[in-house]
């Protein structure tokens, strides 16, 4: 038999509370609480514009991008409300990253694409190398090898 019950402790690696999320007056999401247990699988499902993809993107203040975006409520990322005035939002990013269903590179080659992650973290090695290891660890090396 498996367990379904998990043992938190209250420590939740995203927990949002009351959250309300607005485009100008349009409110397009309504008093959604969530928490989030570390190293678990978690699905967000709901019909089409229900407000799933709105949610994710302010985990990681990607809705701050959108001009007339707010966000009342609370998102706690290890405790911390990441919607502080004293919280960098880039910083945010750099710690809660997200994959998009539909790819989207930069308009940049793959090569650069792959080492923007890792210049712009101060990485020092040997970035061709890094570029190659992570094409291979997406089995991507052998399709695009000639391309980069």
């Amino acid at each position: 038999m498996i367990d379904t019950t998990l043992s938190t402790n209250g420590n939740y690696a995203i927990e949002a509370h009351n959250i309300n999320i607005y485009y100008g007056s349009f409110r397009a999401v309504k008093e959604v609480t969530l928490k989030f247990v570390p190293r678990q699988i978690t699905a967000l499902i709901g019909p089409s514009g229900c407000g799933k993809s709105t949610v994710l993107r302010a985990f990681n203040r990607m809705n701050d991008l959108v001009p007339t975006s707010r966000l009342e409520g609370e998102i706690l990322y290890q405790g911390k409300n990441i919607y502080d005035h004293d919280v960098d939002p880039v910083e945010v990013r750099r710690r809660i990253g997200m994959v998009f269903q539909k790819p989207n590179p930069f308009p940049k080659s793959i090569y650069e694409n792959i080492a923007w992650g890792a210049r712009i973290n101060g990485f020092k090695g040997n970035m061709d190398e890094l570029v190659e290891q992570s094409l291979r660890q997406a089995a991507l090396w052998d399709e695009v090898k000639d391309k980069l």
